[in-house]
């Protein structure tokens, strides 16, 4: 066993790993974001009482609010207004980012095993036809 046979070994091995885990992390991406349906941006309104701040917005004909979690409100305190935004298919659900969090660190981690499988991929084929 040579080099580049060693080498076309382990490319196999990365494109299995990296395709393997790579793919079905993006389709649960897709499933999240059309689950979620897009995110719409809009202005919300801070209201602060006894129990807090809150935020309130009017979408879908109605009005909602949720309470500030504490690194929000201490990001926009002294604020009376912020922009936002609200998801299309769950009007009651806003946040502040223009995507959730989770899901856009799950999308990029199965960009970057995807792309490292397909390279892993791509050498093994090419190593096939060096000899």
């Amino acid at each position: 066993m040579d080099a580049i046979d060693v080498i076309g070994n382990i490319a196999e091995i990365i494109s299995w790993i990296g395709l393997g885990l790579g793919i079905p992390l993006l389709l649960v991406v897709l499933i999240g974001r059309a689950h979620d349906g897009r995110w719409m941006p809009m202005d919300v309104v801070f209201v602060v009482d006894d129990t807090g701040t809150r935020a309130r917005w009017f979408t879908a004909g109605d009005f909602w609010e949720r309470p500030l979690r504490a690194h929000e409100a201490a990001d926009w305190s002294g604020h009376e207004e912020a922009p936002a935004f609200v998801s299309e298919r769950h009007p009651q659900s806003m946040h502040f980012e223009p995507r959730r969090p989770g899901l856009h660190a799950v999308q990029v981690l199965g960009i970057t095993l995807g792309s490292v499988g397909a390279a892993g991929l791509l050498l093994s084929i090419v190593l096939l036809f060096v000899r």
